[in-house]
């Protein structure tokens, strides 16, 4: 999801800015794509599949240091590996659409999960100074020290550094300020050039043509995100299977769409020739971004397979 503290864009084309920056500007790497010839040499970021795998090594050590401090620690089971996919501002993957529309069920499964957690059920029947302990243990204390990142666009981020998941971080990434500031600045430069994106003529025609292939379908819209903001109101008032028939009847549409008239690929051309300059005026932090990430998932891959 969009980052909350960055700024929003072109006050005519906030809805549209505010959902592109699913495309790229939350980490999460875009399918696996050919290079394209005007596209520099630069670092490769770690995919879906990558990220999940240094994620569950980092819990493995949580739980691995809370257990030390004398607490129990469970870590969740991971989510299949084509559920932690992730798309942008078009759906353009028909077979992913066939099977999880805009993946309102895998959202919901992560949710259970989280309402599952036997962490927060285990702590919620400890003394009050015993659950206190526990949070101070496995996030730190009113004294951990606290880091601050400024984003490209403004606003900041912070981040307390102590307890078993700094320490987690510390294992995995070495230097944790160095790999929060990097990460963080990576991760948030998508507001620096959506907007020149969404204003050019090349975005726009190819958003025409899309719409225009939906309208022939029999689905009416004018926008990727204008298919996202109605969906709750069209689902509305059905059964649960009903609801999910007709998210995925959207999802299979906007995917075949944009299949179909090269929406997809042309965002994904203009996303790389305008994201180029700013990539470049960031580029150590990218490049330091992804070598801390290759180490760390070079560690994680002698985690789980100790």
């Amino acid at each position: 999801m969009p980052n909350q503290k960055t700024r929003r864009f072109l006050a005519s084309a906030s809805a549209c800015v505010a959902v592109f920056t699913l495309l790229v500007g939350c980490g999460a790497a875009a399918p696996d794509r050919p290079r394209l010839e005007m596209e520099p040499a630069r670092s490769v970021p770690l995919t879906d599949a990558d990220r999940a795998v240094t994620s569950r090594a980092e819990a493995l050590l949580v739980q691995s240091c809370m257990k030390r401090k004398g607490h129990r620690y469970w870590v969740a089971a991971p989510l299949d590996e084509d559920e932690t996919r992730s798309f942008g501002y078009v759906m353009d993957d028909v077979a992913w659409a066939q099977a999880h529309g805009y993946g309102s069920r895998v959202k919901q499964k992560v949710l259970r999960a989280k309402k599952n957690d036997r962490n927060l059920s285990y702590r919620a029947d400890l003394s009050t100074h015993a659950a206190r302990t526990y949070v101070t243990d496995l996030a730190g204390g009113p004294g951990s020290e606290i880091m601050t990142v400024r984003l490209p666009a403004g606003g900041q981020i912070r981040l307390a550094t102590g307890g078993c998941e700094g320490e987690a971080v510390r294992k995995l990434y070495g230097d944790q300020e160095k790999w929060f500031r990097a990460d963080r600045i990576a991760t948030n430069l998508t507001p620096l050039y959506v907007p020149d994106l969404v204003a050019d003529q090349r975005f726009k025609t190819a958003q025409s043509r899309w719409a225009a292939c939906m309208r022939a379908a029999g689905h009416p819209y004018r926008t990727p995100a204008d298919i996202r903001s109605a969906l709750p109101e069209v689902t509305s008032g059905r059964s649960a299977a009903k609801a999910y028939r007709t998210e995925v009847r959207l999802a299979v549409a906007e995917a075949t769409c944009a299949r179909r008239t090269g929406f997809g690929d042309t965002l994904r051309a203009l996303e790389e020739e305008h994201s180029a300059p700013v990539r470049e005026r960031y580029r150590a932090e990218i490049t330091e971004r992804d070598q801390l990430e290759r180490a760390a998932l070079r560690r994680a891959e002698q985690i789980l397979n100790h």
